[in-house]
């Protein structure tokens, strides 16, 4: 069973939020996100991440990672919920909508519901093989670039990239190749547009902000573009992430 925390489950009458971190991340990205008091929350530590980083089985694609993601939801006899999913979390939080009936709404933060183009896909088999021969090289690599700023976060910068190293070269390798092999949701997505809420950030190296318009052309989806913001917009617009999860939840 995958690493999870739960609050105020039993205490709260209001449908719970699951939060998926994304790639070389864990739960802990969530501290920097301000909840509402007392709203039930259960954070996940996704396959060979955080507290699941000796999780052996199960996260050879993302379909796999969301059936764990599902298992842990039976097992906190969880009947319906929402769910935020940053980046490679947001990938899995698709396959968990598709799968899992109980799931209402999504936020795609810093994600995106395509797949992959045959140079990304190229890009995360090289990935695979780096980390097997120089792990740390890539994180200290990639981590910063994920910043519009980053050494205006050098001190997150670092906290990252500490917990990344922890990580077995193997599940970042395993992790990597399952983002490059998962399936294009867009027909999903857009048969389902009024379930989602999307948040990009302008910046963001990862997610092309452009491609994402384009994508979402013609599409009623809740979507907010954030100014001045990378990949990690957890950290680099607090407040305005914040905001636009009390809304989502109401």
């Amino acid at each position: 069973m995958l690493d999870s925390t739960v609050k105020n489950i039993i205490a709260s009458g209001e449908t719970p939020l699951v939060l998926l971190h994304g790639f070389l991340e864990s739960s802990t990205m969530w501290k920097h996100v301000q909840f509402p008091i007392g709203y039930p929350i259960v954070t996940i530590d996704l396959p060979g991440h955080g507290k699941s980083r000796d999780h052996d089985s199960g996260y050879s694609s993302i379909e796999e990672m969301a059936k764990e993601v599902i298992a842990v939801i039976d097992e906190l006899q969880i009947t319906n919920y929402h769910l935020i999913g940053h980046s490679m979390g947001g990938y899995v939080g698709l396959e968990v909508k598709r799968l899992d009936s109980r799931l209402d709404k999504v936020m795609l933060l810093n994600s995106n519901f395509w797949s992959d183009s045959s140079q990304k896909v190229q890009d995360r088999i090289r990935v695979s093989e780096i980390v097997q021969t120089n792990k740390s090289h890539f994180i200290y690599e990639v981590i910063p670039n994920l910043f519009l700023n980053p050494e205006k976060f050098d001190a997150d910068v670092k906290d990252l990239i500490a917990e990344a190293l922890e990580m077995p070269s193997m599940a970042i390798a395993k992790a990597s190749l399952a983002m490059s092999e998962r399936v294009d949701f867009s027909e999903f997505v857009h048969e389902n547009a009024e379930d989602f809420t999307i948040v990009q950030g302008v910046e963001d190296p990862i997610v092309s902000v452009s491609q994402m318009r384009e994508k979402l052309e013609g599409v009623g989806i809740n979507f907010t573009e954030l100014e001045e913001v990378g990949h990690m917009a957890h950290f680099e617009a607090p407040e305005r992430v914040q905001k636009i999860i009390k809304e989502f939840l109401s």
